[in-house]
């Protein structure tokens, strides 16, 4: 078994209420099903919906990641994900008024001894530093990925993709509906010493991929960049910063005695 450092923040950002929400699970070693698991989701749905959509998602996810019966990991991290949708469609039906257009977007990652397994929905990025290179690892669904295959076939300028009205907008969602786009690789991705693992909401990506990568590089391999991240995001000052939450884990020397134990990380408030 492996172990694993990992760190984690979050900031509301000028928003009026806090949608991300977020979960670190260590595994126990009798699962067979990982070491460590990492759950992030980003609300969307109005007042009531997005914080209640992205808090129900992680909680979710997490029991039921323990409960699931496939043994490979990408089919457990599949039905999970099945089991999260069905259950925001049966909250969002117990009141459609209130809860009307209630979703999140999900990603979740697995590290385990042999690599690095994820499931996402939306537009959360998954990224791997290694050896001074940041590498965005999973799709992103949103409509800025179109209008971006777009520029490259050139059909439409880089300006023009970047002054999109709809550029941010989803075109997958965990909604309770039927899931539009799911990014699952059936393989592993095999790690190597030195990596790092982040994970964050889109409200990071007031930053650039090269800020992000500037930060991880003069961070220490031991000091989580989590701090340093947030900090930067408040220094763009942005008068519609999003919420933004940002998951770090790196692989530490084999653990072979450490207890499983389980970390619910909610946001203060939320609860």
């Amino acid at each position: 078994m492996m172990a694993w450092v990992h760190d984690e923040g979050a900031a509301q950002g000028s928003r009026s209420r806090q949608e991300d929400d977020y979960g670190i699970f260590e595994l126990p070693p009798e699962l067979e099903a990982g070491d460590l698991l990492l759950v992030l989701a980003d609300g969307m749905g109005g007042e009531r919906g997005g914080a209640r959509a992205s808090a129900l998602a992680v909680r979710s996810f997490i029991e039921a990641y323990d409960t699931a019966s496939a043994a490979a990991i990408p089919n457990r991290l599949e039905q999970v994900l099945t089991r999260v949708n069905e259950r925001i469609a049966w909250d969002a039906a117990s009141d459609p008024d209130g809860l009307q257009g209630m979703g999140c977007t999900l990603l979740a990652v697995v590290l385990a001894e042999e690599g690095l397994y994820w499931i996402s929905v939306g537009d959360s990025p998954l990224w791997l530093w290694r050896r001074g290179r940041l590498i965005r690892l999973n799709q992103d669904h949103a409509y800025r990925s179109i209008l971006a295959h777009q520029v490259y076939n050139g059909e439409i300028s880089a300006a023009e993709a970047a002054g999109h009205p709809d550029r941010n907008a989803l075109i997958s969602a965990v909604t309770g509906a039927e899931l539009e786009l799911v990014d699952l690789p059936r393989q592993v991705y095999p790690l190597q010493s030195g990596d790092q693992i982040l994970l964050a909401s889109d409200g990071l990506l007031t930053l650039e991929e090269r800020d992000i990568a500037a930060i991880l590089s003069r961070a220490h391999p031991d000091s989580s960049p989590c701090p340093p991240l947030l900090a930067a995001v408040a220094e763009h000052h942005n008068l519609h910063q999003d919420n933004v939450t940002v998951l770090w884990a790196r692989s530490t020397a084999p653990s072979f005695a450490s207890p499983w134990r389980v970390w619910w990380h909610w946001l203060s408030g939320r609860r």
